[in-house]
């Protein structure tokens, strides 16, 4: 089925579903079309938590965030819509973290908690070296930031959604969440977002855009008993993709570290689709399994005979590239990433090329930075419109070339550390987060461990 005639069927039945649904009532409400809306009465909801940092989305980036708030003496919060830690590495299953060393080869640019839990998943064979990068067991990883959640004393919330803040003037005083337990609420003094489409700051009024012609989103899957080689998968895949309804595309895959044989596959894209709308996403998850499937049923049809392909694992989350992009008070620029650009308040340091995915054929459109290693300043992630919010991970302040750039794990894990540290500091001293001193938290990640250059 093409990826159009799909996404025309999903919507029809959501439509049909709702219109099928008009008449039927729940409780005293009844339930009628998404174009119809109706009133829900105010209600009084428990405030469950009251603390001096509050972080949304428990990527590494969000745990990343947290543990470096409570290092510096925050009473933190840590809400996860997931029933693990981990974000695109965990639920997502994409398992590689690139280099922590320049360029040139001679010196470290990523320390801090990303090479904690390397050093820690390695002393357990959960590691793998790619080249100068890491291939990781996710699994393992999941009960890694675990740890890293209760040993530094933070507040743990899975399986909980983010549902909208409470606002007084510019500032967000509270955030109404959902879970197993109802709608209940956290107080905190500053707020990081690390949720990746950007929820809070959006509510909040942070300006954003979404561009046209997002790089499209992946399911992944784990999967033995391919063809020897992820190349080999590929060529099947194109070869014969005609005869299983899936469109060209470009895609990649891993080893799983410690399996034998599991190959973590990125085979596919899942175009046209904008994750941060509700019906899209819906959509998108459906398709990405479906494509799985028929890669599968080519693997078993054309792959030879000592092809045994066994699908274990599926993403339980689609991986998103790319949905809103934010204004902070500064955005960093392709230049800025081609050139090797110096900030005074740099908190990360990067090498991994721009590497943008076409929105339509999927592949992979790479420029090479020019200089030993990039780098990220805080003023893409916090500003003067939201004076008690810092932006973490996808959605800090940049234009799409260098997007492409700073977006991987390594790099994003590393403005959560600095987004923790920024937060703790605001919450501190009772000031908006843009007037936290960046040299102050640049000595404060350095002390704990962070490379600072």
């Amino acid at each position: 089925m093409k990826r159009r005639t799909f996404l025309g069927a999903a919507a029809l039945a959501v439509t049909t579903g709702a219109l099928a649904d008009e008449k039927k009532s729940v409780g005293r409400a009844v339930v009628t079309p998404a174009s119809d809306t109706i009133e829900e009465k105010p209600r009084n909801v428990p405030v469950v938590q009251q603390c001096d940092v509050c972080v949304l989305g428990g990527s590494c980036t969000g745990v990343f965030a947290a543990v470096r708030a409570a290092q510096m003496g925050a009473k933190v919060a840590l809400v996860e819509k997931q029933n693990a830690f981990g974000g695109v590495a965990t639920a997502g299953l994409v398992n590689i973290w690139h280099k922590l060393i320049s360029n040139k080869g001679k010196e470290q640019i990523i320390g801090g908690l990303t090479q904690r839990t390397i050093e820690n998943l390695q002393r357990i064979g959960a590691v793998a070296k790619r080249g100068h990068g890491y291939g990781l067991n996710t699994e393992e990883l999941k009960i890694e930031l675990d740890k890293l959640v209760l040993e530094h004393a933070i507040t743990p919330y899975l399986h909980t959604f983010y549902a909208s803040p409470r606002m007084e003037g510019d500032r967000a005083t509270a955030v109404f969440i959902e879970n197993k337990s109802g709608r209940q609420a956290i107080r905190a003094k500053v707020f990081v977002d690390a949720t990746g489409d950007g929820d809070l700051a959006k509510d909040a009024g942070l300006p954003f855009e979404i561009r046209n012609g997002l790089q499209p989103p992946t399911t992944c899957a784990k999967i033995s008993g391919l063809p020897r080689s992820a190349d080999g998968m590929l060529k099947l895949i194109a070869q014969h993709r005609d005869e299983f309804g899936l469109a060209p595309d470009h895609g990649w895959g891993a080893s799983v570290p410690g399996s034998s044989g599991v190959e973590m596959c990125a085979y596919r894209h899942v175009f046209d689709t904008t994750a941060s709308d509700a019906n899209q996403l819906t959509a998108a998850e459906i398709d990405g399994r479906r494509q799985i499937r028929a890669y599968m049923d080519i693997a078993r049809k054309y792959g030879g005979d000592d092809n045994t392909p066994c699908l274990l694992d599926l993403a339980s989350t689609i991986g998103i590239r790319e949905t809103r992009a934010f204004t902070a008070n500064y955005k960093l620029t392709e230049d800025d990433v081609l050139q090797c650009r110096r900030f005074p308040d740099a908190i990360a340091n990067g090498t991994y090329h721009i590497d943008v995915h076409d929105p339509t054929t999927g592949r992979f459109k790479f420029k090479e930075p020019r200089g030993d290693f990039y780098q990220i300043p805080l003023s893409t992630m916090v500003s003067d419109k939201t004076p008690n919010i810092v932006l973490a991970g996808r959605m800090i302040s940049t234009d799409r070339s260098a997007f492409g750039g700073i977006r991987v794990m390594v790099n994003l894990n590393q403005t959560g550390e600095a987004a923790g540290v920024a937060a703790a500091l605001a919450a501190s001293r009772a000031e908006a987060v843009s007037e936290v001193a960046a040299e102050s938290v640049r000595e404060h990640l350095a002390k704990l461990g962070a490379v600072v250059v």
